[in-house]
Parts: C-alpha cells; structure tokens; sequence
C-alpha cells in the first residue's frame, strides 16, 4: 500500500479495494505464492486458496461484481497477478503486474486457460526481474505478452512511445482484437529500475492508466468482454466563448471518439481535423492551413475554422474543452 495507494483512486471511482499480505517464508520477510502447491515452490502457502477465500468472505458483505474482479502487484506481488491470472482465469477479468515476470511453468499450457486483459509495466534496467527474464525461470516481458496475445486472440498491431520529464521514453505495445478492442497494454520504461513507476502519459499516472484499462474489463463464462469507447457530441455553440462551449470529461484517448456534424458547421463536404502543440501553434500556423477543426494538445482546445486558409477563425471559435487534454488523432474524431 505504501508504493502504490489506490485508496484515492478507490474512492473516486468506487471500487472495493482489498490489500491483504501475505506470509512470512522460515527465512524471514512475507511472500506469495502464485503457483499450485507442489513440492517444487520455495513455499508451502495456498495463496491461490487465499484469495478465493478472500472473495467469498467479502462477497457474503458486500454486493461485490465477481464479474469484474482484478489484482495487481509489485515484484512477487506482480508475480502473485500472473499466478492469478493463470490458475484462476476463470474469475480474473484483468490483471496489472508493476515490475514483475512470469514462471515459464504458468506459460506451459494453454489448455483450459480463459483469457485475461493484461497491462503491464516493466524498467528496461530491473536488476531483479530483468525485461529479459531469467532463464530456466521466469520467462521474458515478450514471451508473457506473446503467451497471453494467444490465450486472447489477439495481435500485437500498435507501439506508441512517450516522453517523460526526466527526458526518458516509455514504450507502450497494445495487443489489439480484430474488433479494435486492446486486450494487453505492455509499457517498457527506459532506464526504469524495479520500482512502482512514477509515469505521466497523457496527464496520468500509473494507477490511472492500469483503472482505465481495467475497468473496461468484465468476465462472463470465462469470456472477456471488454466495453466499447463512448462517444461524445460537439455541438454548435450559441457563442465561441469558454464560458458557453461544451467541457468533456472522462474522454480516453485509447477508445473514446468525438462525434460532430459537419452539416451544423456548415460544411458540406468531408471535414478535415489538426491537432498541435499549444494555442500559438494551432493560431498563428494551422489556422492557415486549411483545416476545419483544430486541436490544442496542451490546453485541450477544440477550434472551429470556419476561415479554412484565410486569416482567423472567422465566425468559428472554440467549440469544446477536454479536460485533461488527452492526444486527439485522426482516429478519434467522427464526421457525421
């Protein structure tokens, strides 16, 4: 609880949050054991058995979603996610291991295996549990992305890279189903060491960025069903002033989709859409160039042009703020 705190992140979204601990090994500090018991683990302790124990209590007080149930984890406790996510893949809608591996013996078998969204966060330069992994024992980040890629049917067909305010790179690989929907978020921190990742990547942190994906995550029948993006209207304004334009909220870059109608703009033709930088890029450089809408990537400024290539927006203005000024693309945007 120390490293990662989702007490707030509970809070805010409402989900029943559980940080139970594990026990002590003869040789002195507490441990998971992720696999079935058996006389080849350093351990003796059913976690697997916990856990399920853990649910039925809890279920018996709460009203709790045994259809949305995930776990995350640091270093053993990453491993303690993985182990979950194999022998209980059944329940597991979604797991979110920080800086850990999986056993080459979770990665076995793929029979009577239920898939499992996965996102996962790994320092190129973890001494303990290495991107690599080690052989003999834990299988690389790639052969654990690969494993589940299979168990989920889907491709690795998107890489992304991001920049950090220390000035390093995080590498971030999504696996993606035919229907566009990502099953597995795989982040490569450069230079990262084996730690629980202060990140920022479009304004949030780790925690928020492992919620957002699981929480789209529900499991039925042991099948994943994974919520579709939401879309949100933009509207023409009564005046292009802040105070009177549409302010989205809970807009996700990765699935969410702004949906306008070019016809209530005027437009008669297909629309056109540009994001940059800041305010004086998208005024002073692309408001000359020809676009209709236009995107302010710091503030999270939406600007009708209603000019195209002439000087200024002409009756335009803004139309919308997105909080948190999440990356637009070409792919979030519907002309209807």
């Amino acid at each position: 609880m120390h490293y990662s705190d989702w007490r707030n992140l509970s809070d805010e979204n409402g989900f029943l949050l559980i940080y139970p601990q594990g026990l002590d090994l003869e040789k002195g500090g507490s441990h998971w054991n992720p696999d079935p018991i058996s006389s080849n683990n350093k351990s003796s302790s059913d976690d697997l058995g916990f856990v399920d124990k853990i649910i039925k209590k809890i279920s018996k007080k709460y009203s709790l979603d045994t259809s949305r149930v995930y776990a995350t984890g640091f270093s053993n406790g990453a491993g303690m996610a993985y182990g979950l996510a194999r022998y209980r893949s059944d329940l597991m809608a979604g797991v979110a291991p920080v800086s850990g591996l999986s056993s080459y013996q979770q990665l076995s078998t793929h029979s009577e295996v239920y898939p499992v969204g996965l996102i996962s966060f790994n320092g190129s330069e973890d001494w303990i549990r290495p991107v690599a992994g080690i052989e003999g024992y834990l299988a690389s980040v790639a052969e654990v992305s690969s494993y589940w890629s299979k168990i989920n049917d889907s491709g690795e067909s998107e890489s992304q890279i991001f920049k950090q305010r220390s000035g390093e790179d995080v590498e971030k690989s999504s696996y993606i189903r035919d229907n566009g929907s990502t099953t597995i978020d795989q982040y490569i921190i450069k230079r990262g060491g084996h730690e629980w990742f202060d990140l920022n990547i479009e304004n949030k942190n780790l925690n928020q960025l492992a919620w957002d994906f699981l929480s789209r995550l529900s499991k039925r029948d042991g099948k994943l069903e994974i919520t579709k993006g939401s879309y949100y209207d933009v509207f023409v304004p009564k005046t292009y002033r802040r105070k009177a334009i549409d302010k989205i909220i809970n807009f996700k870059a990765y699935n969410d989709k702004l949906r306008i109608d070019i016809s209530n703009f005027g437009i008669e033709k297909n629309a056109t859409f540009v994001s940059g930088k800041n305010k004086a890029k998208v005024k002073n450089k692309l408001a000359e160039k020809n676009f209709n809408f236009l995107y302010d990537q710091k503030k999270g400024s939406l600007y009708f042009n209603e000019n195209r290539s002439e000087k200024g927006f002409g009756n335009g203005g803004i139309v919308a703020i997105l909080r948190g000024a999440p990356v637009l693309t070409t792919e979030n945007i519907d002309f209807i």
